[in-house]
């Protein structure tokens, strides 16, 4: 489990090459909904399940004091990396978000890339416990999530990435059982060395689905105000990605 956060760490990046490039435009709208939406100006932010840090780091990048948590140290350390590397300063702490003990010490918590599908609809309550503890009153919580209903690809994707000499050819696929709202995500990732050696790994992990009333409806019992928006923009009949905004 979670192969692609631990000994797949230094080649993250490299695999979400395109989804980095959305960064930026992920973020202007995250500081939309912080004007738009938080009772609070937005001055320190937590962002749980930061992974190599690229959120992180953009928001960093924009005056804001940031943390990120990760539960995996393999993924914290490329990300203090590139934190060195690119003169920012970002503290990067390992943890679980489940049982973070910050009291009301930040104006905003963010989670990205949908990690908040790896709780199910119990750990989930936790989750926003933890949450709105850490959060200052007034404070703003704003996580993405994917639409898995609709028409999409169910059969393999395959494509490659260079990672300076070497190659990678990833192949993803999804398993998805409708009754009990669960989705394994298989990930085959093959390295190929410039001697011509591969090196093979597979990723399997559950991850849980929600549909947007049913995210709201979780998190209104523990926030005041929860809204969802679609991708970028209000929410639309046939967005297929979906953004949690919560107010304490």
């Amino acid at each position: 489990m979670h192969e692609l956060y631990t000994v797949l760490a230094e080649y993250y990046d490299v695999i979400y090459r395109k989804r980095k490039e959305l960064v930026k435009k992920e973020i202007d709208f995250v500081e939309d909904l912080f004007r738009r939406e938080a009772e609070r100006e937005v001055k320190r932010i937590l962002d749980l399940a930061c992974g190599t840090g690229t959120p992180t780091l953009e928001l960093a990048k924009r005056g804001y004091e940031v943390i990120g948590l990760d539960l995996h140290e393999e993924m914290l350390q490329v990300a203090r990396r590139k934190s060195e590397k690119e003169g920012i300063k970002v503290e990067f702490i390992q943890g679980n978000a489940l049982e973070i003990d910050f009291e009301e010490e930040f104006d905003a918590i963010t989670m990205f890339f949908s990690s908040i599908t790896y709780f199910d609809d119990y750990s989930i309550q936790q989750l926003f416990n933890s949450i709105k503890q850490a959060l200052k009153p007034g404070g703003i919580f704003v996580a993405d999530f994917p639409c898995w209903f609709y028409s999409g690809k169910d059969y393999p994707i395959i494509w490659d990435e260079q990672n300076g000499d070497e190659r990678l050819v990833i192949t993803d696929w999804r398993e998805i059982e409708p009754a009990f709202q669960k989705m394994r995500f298989k990930r085959l990732v093959q390295i190929i060395k410039p001697d011509g050696s591969v090196k093979t790994f597979m990723v399997d992990d559950e991850l849980n689905i929600y549909t947007p009333r049913e995210m709201r409806l979780l998190a209104e019992k523990h926030f005041r105000k929860v809204k969802i928006y679609g991708n970028l923009h209000e929410l639309k009949p046939n967005d297929r990605r979906y953004w949690l905004v919560a107010i304490k």
